[in-house]
């Protein structure tokens, strides 16, 4: 096992170097990125990791180097194969460079290849599990930034607020939108509060539909009028079929919903008609 550690490390630097070329070579996008100096230096820590695994006869360093390199190159949206390819190519620039010294050394050549096998195996598979896990905290980090976007209750007028909705109304979601909504007509001193369903094809589950009814009766209960606008055919099936009442006005559209939020503050809409240019004669 030492002389393997001791071939392996006497013959690193040539084999970095043919490593960068042949990663070169293939073209991989995430490599194409790096300057000439930054590859040679990661594949340099790479293999020092691999001299160190080989020496201890297990996969350990690889691994920790591996779960590093998943997670910055998870959130740069890097292709996973393209650092499994990497590696790759770099530990068979040992076999061939083994192959090519040592052609009669059969013990020294099947020692490398049994070494390869189980770090490549293992670092690959740790590199894809870290990978995945830091693309779905990336993802779920994502889809929570969008949820607080899609939550926004815009003040439309001195005393009505609304907050449109668009998407699948979960019970999670029908949660916190009941939290954003409420706040809002606290904090605006809200009389009327419209509840823009056009954007939502259904409600999915028992504790969405109900949680949209609790919704409306806590809004009556800080004093102000919850209004629902633009209820979808399924939105209103599903409400219908579970049983579900709601006492606050539904109206056809966002519109209908601010008139009447209006008439009910007493301001009254007048269409201003266009302004004309007479002819010229």
């Amino acid at each position: 096992m030492q002389r393997l550690v001791d071939a392996f490390r006497a013959r690193m630097n040539d084999n970095v170097a043919e490593s960068a070329a042949r990663i070169r070579a293939a073209k991989l996008p995430f490599y194409e990125g790096l300057t000439d100096a930054q590859l040679s230096a990661t594949l340099a820590r790479a293999f020092e990791a691999a001299a160190a695994d080989v020496e201890r006869g297990e996969p350990h360093t690889l691994l920790q180097r591996m779960r590093e390199i998943a997670i910055v190159r998870s959130q740069s949206g890097v292709a996973v194969m393209d650092v499994v390819t990497g590696l790759n190519l770099g530990f068979q620039a040992v076999s061939d460079d083994f192959a090519a010294l040592w052609p009669d050394d059969l013990e020294l050549r099947l020692g490398w290849e049994q070494a390869r096998a189980k770090i490549a195996y293992a670092g690959a598979a740790m590199l894809a599990d870290t990978y995945l896990e830091a693309r779905e905290a990336v993802v779920r980090a994502q889809s929570e930034a969008l949820v607080r976007l899609s939550l926004r209750v815009l003040p439309l007028y001195p005393g009505v607020v609304v907050l449109p909705l668009l998407g699948e109304l979960g019970a999670e979601r029908a949660q916190q939108i009941t939290e954003a909504l409420l706040a809002a007509v606290a904090h605006h001193a809200a009389t009327y509060a419209l509840i823009d369903l056009s954007g939502v094809p259904s409600l999915d589950t028992d504790e969405a539909v109900q949680l949209l009814a609790r919704a409306t009766q806590a809004i009556e209960l800080l004093g102000a009028t919850p209004i629902l606008v633009g209820i979808q055919p399924a939105v209103a099936q599903s409400m219908s079929a579970r049983g579900v009442s709601v006492r606050a006005p539904t109206l056809a559209d966002l519109a209908s919903g601010l008139r009447h939020a209006l008439r009910g503050l007493g301001v009254e809409l007048t269409q201003m008609r266009p302004t004309t240019t007479p002819k010229a004669l």
